[in-house]
């Protein structure tokens, strides 16, 4: 669910940056995408310091062949070298099949994020707002998804992810998510609504989300409200909500600039380890492109969360 600015900066200096294709030929056509994104970064977590961070290192192949002029198959692979749990070796990232139908209707399914994973209003790099859907489980290797966008009025998707024959200990062959968003482009406006019902581990998570976006010139504003409940046996039900509130602006040339503020409410049924009450959390960053495919940026998160102290992060971006 990160967004970042790097898209939004360089299209201030021309048009943003496209994968490179690398075969053509006979209706058969292979574009090769990347990013390595290397930071200096302190969390807001009070008990770990400040680290050189690898936060991307990946590269990916798409395959896409043209059947008809309003027909495509194809199919997607990347492959991560910044995996921690595997003390930095080479991983498989996501791997899916798709199908294409005029350019507008896609069909996709394999190793790959849900239609929930698009959610978000903030502009960040590491401190924005996603309490909402924390508990969610935004990919997997099992997954279904369907998206339209034909660049009109009205856009949406759906997604289904399953856990079948799943040996993990922390989950269950019964776990599902299925999660979609419906938006609509008005004038200046783009409005998307985000729904997700998920079993996790014996957990029943549901989960919605509102997200405005206004468009001003060279500002863009965004609004948001999102709210998640858990729901499990023996232990206590949860209700988290998020208000949040986003601005960036781009200068026409190559520095971009955003901030965002959001209220976190948590409401327990029972007690709990984790109290009640509300969180004010706060970023603000700057991107600097220095070309299409390269920026450097800083960030910097507050937090009035009585565990938690001010982040930072310093860092360079490259994509093709």
């Amino acid at each position: 669910m990160k967004k970042t600015l790097i898209a939004l900066a360089v299209a201030g200096v021309s048009s943003v940056t496209q994968a490179a294709e690398i075969y053509s030929l006979d209706g058969v056509t292979v574009d090769l995408s990347g990013e390595v994104d290397v930071q200096y970064y302190k969390s807001q977590d009070k008990s770990q310091h400040s680290e050189w961070n690898v936060n991307e290192a990946k590269f990916g192949f798409d395959m896409t062949y043209e059947m008809t002029e309003d027909l495509a198959v194809g199919s997607h692979m990347d492959v991560n070298a910044n995996d921690e749990e595997d003390n930095g070796s080479v991983s498989r990232g996501d791997v899916y099949g798709k199908i294409v139908y005029l350019q507008s209707h896609t069909i996709s399914f394999g190793s790959q994020p849900t239609i929930l994973d698009d959610s978000g209003i903030g502009d960040d790099y590491e401190f924005g707002f996603t309490s909402f859907v924390d508990s969610a489980n935004n990919e997997g290797d099992q997954v279904i998804k369907y998206k339209y966008d034909g660049g009109e009025m009205f856009y949406g998707g759906l997604a289904y992810l399953e856990n079948q024959n799943n040996n993990s200990s922390t989950s269950s062959d019964d776990d599902y998510q299925i999660d979609g968003d419906l938006g609509a482009r008005i004038d200046d406006f783009d409005i998307t609504v985000f729904l997700a019902h998920a079993q996790n581990n014996g957990i029943d998570v549901s989960t919605y989300d509102l997200e405005i976006r206004y468009l001003y010139g060279d500002w863009q504003f965004a609004t948001t409200y999102g709210e998640s409940s858990t729901e499990q046996e023996g232990a206590s039900d949860r209700d988290k909500s998020t208000y949040g509130l986003t601005a960036s602006y781009n200068d026409g040339g190559r520095f971009e600039y955003a901030a965002g503020w959001a209220v976190v409410e948590t409401n327990h049924s029972i007690s709990s380890a984790v109290p009640n009450g509300d969180v004010n959390d706060f970023y603000f960053n700057v991107t600097y492109s220095l070309s299409n495919e390269v920026a450097i940026y800083a960030e910097v998160g507050l937090t009035d969360n009585n565990d938690e102290e001010t982040g930072y992060v310093i860092g360079l971006d490259t994509t093709f």
